[in-house]
Parts: structure tokens; C-alpha cells; sequence
């Protein structure tokens, strides 16, 4: 049996498996942030048809 690492796809793979990983994490924490702040910074309801 050969105890050599190899440095082929499965290492590309797992690397490819982190990025998805972080991009993912990255993802929910803008989301995270993007509903905090939403949350406390309340918008003017604007009609869409003028009444009259």
C-alpha cells in the first residue's frame, strides 16, 4: 500500500467544498444583516394609486 498523499481532485474537491461552505456562510450572515437592519430602520408606506 502506498502512504502518499495525493495532491489530486480530492484535495481540488475538498478546496472546491470549502468555498461553497464560505460563500453559503457569507450568504446568511448578509442576509442576517440585511433583516437587523431592515428591521429597525422602518420605510414611509407609499400609496400606489393617488386617492381622488
Amino acid at each position: 500500500m502506498n502512504a502518499k498523499k495525493s495532491s489530486g481532485p480530492s484535495r481540488k474537491s475538498t478546496r472546491l467544498v470549502w468555498i461553497v461552505v464560505a460563500v453559503f456562510a457569507l450568504q446568511i450572515a448578509a442576509w442576517a444583516a440585511w433583516i437587523t437592519f431592515a428591521s429597525k430602520h422602518r420605510v414611509a408606506e407609499v400609496p400606489l394609486v393617488k386617492p381622488g
